[in-house]
């Protein structure tokens, strides 16, 4: 195996070959921050796509007039980075080796099977009716399937978990995204309250003033 690899090559060991591909990454010190950030971008763009540009048969609601890209950013960018927040802290207590920015990386690249399989399920909708719709679904699952493998293989060689260990961090994981974003809403919440207060408040001033 040749490890003198640029950072295109790695990406593409790691999806074909996750339980090496991990442990090579790691043991050669290697990953890109930025090719992650680019992940996590074509990962909202992908959803995008899913949801609004899907066969008319497929989905309808991608065809009105209505769009609010802000359900997207949360189910793509904000769980990502609820993941990586909680994948850090729990395993930080569970004696973990992995710090966040290999968290953020190995995260990230698990998410291309994901991601590609989204878009081909996405453009297979155009070509198929609905009683064919298993294979445009059985695309999109092969996706979800690969990813979930690479995030398990991924999780454990990041920070030199057994397999046992890695399910626990995993499910602590999920938990901890769980209590995150329910912060997150309340913290939208909060600050939707103050800003309506203080709205609230220059109306009346400024209808005093005009009076």
């Amino acid at each position: 195996m040749v490890y003198d690899m640029t950072p295109i090559q790695w990406l593409k060991h790691v999806i074909f070959h996750p339980l090496e591909g991990y442990e090579d990454m790691r043991w050669k010190k290697q990953g890109s921050m930025s090719i992650a950030i680019v992940i996590v971008f074509l990962l909202l763009v992908a959803q995008v796509v899913n949801q609004r540009m899907g066969g008319f048969a497929f989905n309808m609601a991608a065809y009105s007039d209505v769009f609010n890209i802000v359900p997207i950013i949360t189910q793509s960018v904000i769980i990502y980075i609820a993941w990586v927040v909680s994948n850090w802290s729990f395993c930080t207590l569970l004696d973990g080796e992995g710090n966040m920015r290999r968290v953020a990386i190995y995260s990230a690249y698990a998410l291309v099977p994901y991601i590609v399989c989204m878009v081909i399920s996405t453009i297979m909708t155009y070509a198929l009716t609905l009683d064919e719709s298993i294979w445009s679904s059985a695309i999109y699952y092969v996706g979800i399937g690969w990813t979930a493998i690479m995030i398990v293989t991924g999780m454990k060689a990041c920070h030199q978990y057994s397999y046992t260990k890695t399910f626990v961090c995993i499910a602590l994981t999920v938990v901890g995204m769980i209590l995150i974003l329910c912060m997150f809403v309340l913290l939208l919440s909060l600050f939707q309250q103050v800003y309506v207060f203080f709205y609230t408040i220059y109306t009346e001033i400024m209808y005093r003033v005009r009076s």
